[in-house]
């Protein structure tokens, strides 16, 4: 197979991912896509920056079974901590969710508000990658622990995330017009965040991991030459039964077959 041909492989600490895989697949619908969403384990926000450089090494060493051409970490958390680790290793690139995230930002003016997990947060990544854009920018964090469990539990628009999302959205100045959702959870929570900070530019994270792919494509590692839709494999650590359900909410489209693989 030739390299252009090879899948690409995604991977997220749950199904959150799969608002990534829903950006590549309008932005590159040609290409093979393997998804691997580690639900056994989830989350990985609340966790240590030692096991969740354990889980990425170890995620990533799953999709090395697929050949895959390039390894997109489409977890902030996983970034955050894992991706360097990963990066060492891996005989493909990976690329996280951070970085596209941060520059998205930088191109906006004003103070930036960066919501996330506990991990992602407390790690001050998307910190750090914004100021390698601007080196003054005034940056506001705040960790949003409840979101990814609502998201997965599928209360995608529901009273109770409107009272969280704005309890947590009130901890961000006024001032603050950019907001960056650092989680692949967040995107499915859209209504409910825009109820809650109405006029706020929000920055999806896998919409501009999605345009960095495409340029990183482009660049050195090839389009997938066949005009066909490209097929989409959806892995798991573990199977739940409320999953294609959610999972479809997630991915914008049915999400078919599912497979689960041990760690």
């Amino acid at each position: 197979m030739n390299r252009s041909d090879r899948p690409i492989g995604v991977f997220d600490s749950g199904i959150g991912g799969l608002t990534v895989i829903h950006a590549l697949r309008q932005s590159l619908p040609q290409e093979d896509l393997v998804y691997l969403g580690d639900t056994a384990r989830l989350p990985y926000g609340s966790k240590s920056h030692r096991t969740i450089e354990r889980y990425t090494l170890q995620m990533g060493e799953l999709l090395q079974r697929h050949d895959p051409k390039l390894i997109v970490i489409a977890c902030n958390t996983a970034s955050a901590h894992g991706l360097p680790a990963l990066q060492a290793v891996s005989p493909c690139p990976v690329i996280g969710v951070i970085e596209p995230g941060a520059e998205a930002a930088a191109e906006q003016p004003g103070p930036v508000g960066v919501i996330g997990t506990l991990a992602t947060v407390g790690s001050a990544a998307y910190e750090a990658a914004i100021r390698r854009h601007d080196p003054e920018r005034v940056i506001h964090s705040v960790a949003c622990p409840l979101l990814v469990p609502l998201a997965e539990e599928g209360w995608f628009d529901d009273p109770v995330t409107d009272t969280i999302c704005r309890r947590y959205l009130n901890q961000l100045p006024f001032e603050v017009k950019t907001v960056v959702l650092g989680c692949t959870h967040y995107p499915t929570l859209m209504a409910s965040l825009e109820r809650s900070r109405p006029g706020t530019r929000w920055i999806d994270s896998g919409r501009v991991t999605a345009k960095a792919v495409d340029r990183l494509l482009q660049r050195s590692l090839g389009y997938r030459t066949a005009s066909a839709r490209g097929s989409l494999r959806v892995q798991l650590t573990d199977a739940s039964s409320r999953l294609k359900e959610v999972g479809s909410r997630f991915l914008e489209e049915a999400l078919g077959d599912v497979e689960v693989v041990e760690i």
